[in-house]
């Protein structure tokens, strides 16, 4: 069996629309600002989760490490080879038995590297971009540097983990109800990721909300909207890691040394002086 964790994610806000009349800011920006607020927020956090499921589940076995090194289960990259670690991901895999499409998850310095790649392209006397053009590329801030390290990356087989949603099921029914609450299904934008809604109203004394402009609203309409979903990733189930290989690799390439730094050699060019005497 197959044990599915899931994270439940969920937030709200409120907005009395009485408060927006005769008001420079409207109801529309206000309720614009709340939502993304918590839509920038939401996608951090997933965007963390999924690099700790990737962390999680990478390989404890290499095959064949090639011309690299190995130290905690991450591939060590020296810097003279940064230009060609990321073509060496498809053999790696390979010797793993991990085949076709691969996606890789990487952070700034791996995409400076890309770049960089790609300032060698195909009329160039090196075509660089077969490193990196049979790969789906993925990049994200939450993907950490360890001390004396340039660019870290996950490489991963594609189709090898997913993601899992769960919903309430008033939400999954999509109900209403007489008195105006309602649950659905919607998807955020910008994220392109589904999330169950909740919406209901009710009324107050919400007079304090802005001083002297909400003094009057003593007994006004408020309107509550909330979202929430779980959310699961999903690893492929290995039953012995120390033997058998996973579909996710991690690498980190090593930043610059004062040894990886070109050397200039300058020769010793002394020699004994010259005496001349001119003849008259």
């Amino acid at each position: 069996m197959y044990t599915i964790t899931f994270a439940t994610y969920s937030w709200g806000f409120t907005i009395v629309p009485a408060m927006y009349m005769n008001n420079e800011l409207s109801m529309q920006q206000d309720f614009e600002r709340k939502f993304n607020k918590y839509l920038y927020k939401f996608g951090e956090t997933l965007d963390a989760a999924a690099v700790a499921a990737l962390a999680a589940a990478k390989t404890q076995v290499f095959a064949d490490l090639l011309q690299y090194t190995q130290t905690g289960n991450v591939v060590q990259a020296p810097w003279k080879l940064r230009e060609n670690v990321i073509g060496d991901i498809n053999p790696m895999m390979a010797a793993n038995d991990h085949f076709g499409e691969i996606h890789v998850l990487g952070n700034a310095g791996v995409e400076s590297i890309i770049r960089k790649l790609a300032e060698k392209d195909l009329y160039n006397a090196e075509n660089k971009t077969l490193q990196y053009s049979d790969k789906i590329l993925h990049f994200s801030t939450r993907v950490a540097n360890g001390a004396g390290e340039f660019a870290n990356m996950f490489a991963v087989q594609g189709g090898s983990v997913g993601i899992l949603t769960r919903f309430e099921r008033e939400s999954l029914l999509n109900t209403r109800m007489a008195d105006g609450t309602e649950w659905g299904i919607d998807t955020l934008p910008m994220l392109n990721f589904p999330i169950g809604t909740y919406f209901y109203e009710s009324k107050g004394d919400y007079n304090a909300i802005a001083g002297a402009a909400t003094a009057d609203l003593t007994r006004a309409r408020k309107e509550h909207y909330g979202f929430a979903v779980d959310v699961a990733f999903i690893t492929p189930y290995n039953s012995a890691p120390a033997s058998i290989a996973m579909p996710v690799m991690k690498f980190a390439i090593l930043a610059e040394t004062a040894t990886d730094a070109p050397q200039v050699v300058i020769a010793n060019t002394t020699t004994n002086p010259v005496h001349t005497q001119e003849v008259v």
